[in-house]
Order: structure tokens, then sequence, then C-alpha cells
């Protein structure tokens, strides 16, 4: 199945991990375009955009700090691929992540959105821990959870609902409650994104932080 699919990455200030990522997609088995939404950053970013942008596959593009919803965005007006999937700068796709993918497309081609299948890096077995958005209080493992990057959706889906650009604090989740109405939605179950929970910048931590752990009742 040789569709192409669009890569999204939103990045701000993630100078240390961005090469990474993006070798990541390098090593992938179909025809891909590398979409790289600089948000404001004020490191040394911009100089990891602009070395990798030399592949003629990489589109590159820098704005002011707006958030990752209005990243997200700036990237889907520029995507062109049949299909859009999504991967953190701090993050990996295992080498058979795309094909794995567009192979599921196949077997199942109702669907329009495929999530799931994380391989969790972690420094602490708790880092598994997420909070339970759904419930409001409490965590999940987030093996359970809609993440961004593990989202691998054709590209009509965005035609119809794009990411918020409030400053809402999980904006996957946000996406997913007004996709699920409206597609149709499957879970995928091999692990083919490397996600790395122990970065020293994890938004996560900061959020657990501050999480009810119980229902004020209680």
């Amino acid at each position: 199945m040789k569709s192409l699919v669009s890569i999204i990455t939103p990045v701000r200030n993630m100078a240390a991990t961005l090469q990474r990522a993006h070798e990541s997609v390098r090593s992938q088995g179909c025809p891909w375009q590398h979409i790289v939404v600089d948000d404001g950053s004020t490191d040394g970013t911009p100089q990891v955009v602009e070395s990798i942008a030399e592949d003629p596959r990489v589109i590159a593009i820098r704005t002011a700090n707006r958030g990752i919803g209005a990243a997200l965005n700036t990237g889907l007006h520029h995507a062109t691929g049949d299909f859009v999937a999504f991967l953190d700068a701090d993050d990996e796709f295992l080498p058979n992540h795309l094909n794995s993918h567009l192979e599921a497309f196949l077997a199942h081609p109702d669907a329009d959105l495929f999530w799931g299948g994380l391989e969790v890096v972690t420094d602490h077995p708790d880092d598994v821990l997420v909070p339970d958005v759904n419930a409001g209080f409490g965590f999940i493992s987030i093996h359970e959870c809609v993440t961004q990057g593990t989202l691998f959706v054709r590209r009509h889906v965005f035609e119809q609902i794009q990411f918020s650009e409030e400053r809402v604090c999980f904006h996957d989740y946000d996406f997913m409650q007004k996709v699920q109405s409206l597609f149709r939605v499957r879970r995928f179950e091999e692990p083919t994104y490397r996600y790395y929970r122990n970065t020293a910048s994890s938004v996560v931590d900061r959020l657990k932080a501050n999480w009810p752990k119980s229902t004020p009742e209680e």
C-alpha cells in the first residue's frame, strides 16, 4: 500500500531529541513527508530543524508560540498525504510503524482512525500511570489512553474536525471526543510507537502533581 503519509511533529525547545525523532521517520518503509512546526522555540531547535529540512521530504515551519493545538493545525494545513500520523519531538517511531498502520487500514477499510500501540520507556513503574481525564480524578495506565502520537488518521477526517487551539491540557482527549461520534475509530494493538515518559520536560508529570487522586467526597 504505497500511500503517502504526512507526519506532523509540533516542537518547542526540544533540540536534544528532535533529530532522534526525525531519524525514526527516515527508517520508515513507505512514502512520507515530515512536517515540523516549531512553535516559537528559544533554544537550539531552529538549528536542528534547519538541518533536517535539507531533506526535501521535510517541510519546516516556524511560528510564534501559540500552543500545541495551533501547531498541529498549522501542520495539517500543509499535509498532502492520504493519511496523517503524529510524532512528538521526544518520541520515536519503530521501523514498522507506518507500514503496520497502512496494513491495518487495508484489513479494515471502514476505519477512519486508529489509536494505540505504545512501547513506553520509563524510569519508574508508576510512570505508566497518567491522569484519568474521563473520570476527572485518579490515574489509569497510559496504554488505555488516547495519546496524540499514536493517532493515525485518514486525512478527510480533518476536513471536519481539527484540534482545539485553546490552551486545553489534554488536546488529544478533546480531539477524540469530537471524532468518535462522527467517524469509525479502531484500536491498534501492535506497539510501534516508542513513548518516552522519562523526558525531563514531561507535561504529564507536571499535570500529575496537581491531579486529584480521588473524588472530593472520598
